[in-house]
């Protein structure tokens, strides 16, 4: 049998060993945290670098984002808490998930004019290019 993923093989060895009420705990929507590593793209303009990353399911409030002059470095931390009290039950569970990404930028940028945007899953980072200064010198040969 083919396994998709880690996660596949783990549920199915524990429906094996305590039954389908013990995989229906561990999957509790409410709680429930998607682990993938993000998918992310650079392309550069003639004045700028724009780079995209696809969070989806993931808070603004979760999302770390810094820009350097030579890359763009993505952090994402997602926390997920529920406590049930009742007469003669009580229940804590908590679970989460953190990312780190950076992708190197292809040419020398302005970090600190950078601008983002996250709407729909999708973080989007603008980074304007550094303009190229030429400088020459002439050398005295000895």
């Amino acid at each position: 049998m083919f396994k998709n993923n880690i996660l596949d093989e783990i549920e199915n060895e524990m429906d094996m060993f305590c039954g389908s009420k013990c995989v229906a705990v561990m999957k509790k929507p409410e709680l429930e945290i998607v682990s993938r590593i993000p998918v992310a793209d650079m392309q550069e303009t003639g004045n700028s670098v724009i780079a995209t990353f696809e969070l989806p399911g993931v808070a603004k409030e979760d999302i770390q984002l810094n820009v350097a002059e030579d890359r763009v470095e993505v952090k994402v931390e997602k926390k997920a808490e529920k406590e049930i009290e009742e007469k003669n039950n009580y229940s804590y569970e908590m679970r989460s998930h953190s990312f780190y990404g950076a992708l190197p930028l292809p040419s020398d940028v302005i970090a600190e004019n950078a601008e983002a945007s996250y709407k729909d899953g999708i973080l989007r980072v603008e980074i304007p290019k550094a303009k190229k200064v030429e400088t020459k010198k002439r050398i005295e040969i000895k």
